[in-house]
């Protein structure tokens, strides 16, 4: 996989920046930032607006039959008490598309990392009134 199997990336990169900015934006609007502030409105807002960037390129990436998933493999380390999750990533030949890997092994985590806590601030928003 090279650099130029990897070009279509490059739209859906930008539009999932955007779209992950526009989601915070209008976030912190309907929190009313400016006014007054409910600091569990923003925290929310900011969740959500790294979600829906980090969600649209990791499941766009996918989506479009770009196959990184086979590069990269988890590895879950238990000692005592910690819990480490490990990610290998198995090198491409192009060093530009390296930059892709990472940027999708970024997202991915990204996006996996953030389905739990946004849960958690969900019920909390829903439930702790």
């Amino acid at each position: 996989m090279t650099e130029e199997d990897l070009r279509p990336l490059n739209p859906l990169w930008l539009a999932s920046i955007l779209a992950g900015f526009a989601t915070l934006g209008a976030g912190l609007w309907l929190s009313g930032l400016p006014s007054h502030t409910e600091w569990i409105l923003v925290f929310i807002a900011i969740a959500v607006g790294a979600a829906v960037f980090s969600g649209m390129f990791f499941l766009g990436t996918n989506l479009m039959g770009v196959r990184l998933e086979a590069r990269v493999h988890d590895e879950t380390e238990i000692t005592g008490a910690n819990v480490a999750h490990i990610t290998h990533i198995d090198p491409l030949e192009d060093a530009a598309a390296n930059r892709w890997l990472e940027r999708y092994v970024f997202t991915r985590n990204l996006f996996g990392g953030l389905l739990v806590p946004l849960v958690i601030l969900g019920a909390l928003f829903l439930f702790a009134r």
